[in-house]
């Protein structure tokens, strides 16, 4: 995978960043941030426990300890995980109930890019995507949030951040 390919999916990883917070947002409004970040977790482990159960299920190994090596504890794991989601998002809207599946991208997306980009590159481009992906959702009030029109002072603070990426690229 090339080096703009990997750059190119951190600054996704950091949209889906800033999508995951304006979604937390919205729960936190109305349950609680706490109980916002509660739920999100239980998204964010069933997302990778499917991951897992489907590499496992195919043969491929995954490097974990017994019985964590085994398809069906990961199915167990997912199952309980959406039955906590499914119970606790009674009341707010269903679909804010994926806002956990940005975090487990998030994990899985570091864990793989981090060795290859290096920490500082992944995180500065990371940054630029959120920073970017932050000012749509501000702009449009997403998911209910308070809008923050988006000004030329706002547009400049988002290119000095890219333009930190690609210093820190070319170092």
């Amino acid at each position: 995978m090339t080096q703009l390919l990997q750059l190119g999916i951190a600054l996704a990883l950091g949209v889906g960043a800033s999508v995951q917070v304006a979604m937390l947002g919205a729960i936190g409004r109305d349950r609680g941030a706490v109980e916002a970040g509660w739920l999100s977790i239980f998204g964010t482990v069933a997302g990778i426990a499917l991951v897992l159960a489907i590499r496992s299920a195919r043969g491929d190994i995954v490097d974990l300890p017994v019985p964590f090596d085994r398809w069906w504890i990961f199915v167990v794991i997912g199952l309980i995980s959406v039955g906590v989601l499914v119970l606790g998002f009674h009341g707010p809207s269903a679909y804010l109930a994926v806002v956990g599946l940005f975090g487990a991208a998030f994990i899985v997306g570091g864990a793989a890019l981090a060795p290859k980009l290096g920490v500082a590159l992944l995180f500065s481009a990371i940054t630029a995507g959120t920073l970017a992906g932050a000012l749509v959702m501000d702009h449009y009030g997403a998911f209910g949030n308070e809008a923050q029109r988006v000004t030329l002072l706002r547009v400049v603070g988002v290119l000095v951040v890219l333009g930190g990426v690609v210093i820190v690229r070319w170092r």
